[in-house]
């Protein structure tokens, strides 16, 4: 059974839950839409999305991962 939901969560929304990761006991403040899932948007907390980020990066072999998701950390911050 998946987790989310069908439509976006507002950011106030979304700043009500927790993050769907597993084991992950921090609170939400993004979305990720997973296709996979059935398009379902997942709230995940600020560390989960800098690092599901850096996964998607290598995944796609980006020659400049490392230093964008330093950069993205920082307005993250």
């Amino acid at each position: 059974m998946s987790r989310g939901r069908k439509k976006p969560y507002t950011q106030i929304g979304v700043r009500r839950l927790n993050c769907s990761r597993g084991g992950c006991k921090n609170k939400a403040e993004h979305q990720w839409q997973i296709c996979s899932d059935g398009n379902s948007y997942r709230p995940i907390c600020k560390a989960c999305d800098v690092e599901l980020n850096r996964l998607v990066l290598k995944f796609m072999k980006d020659p400049d991962a490392e230093s964008k998701i330093k950069k993205y950390e920082e307005i993250s911050a």
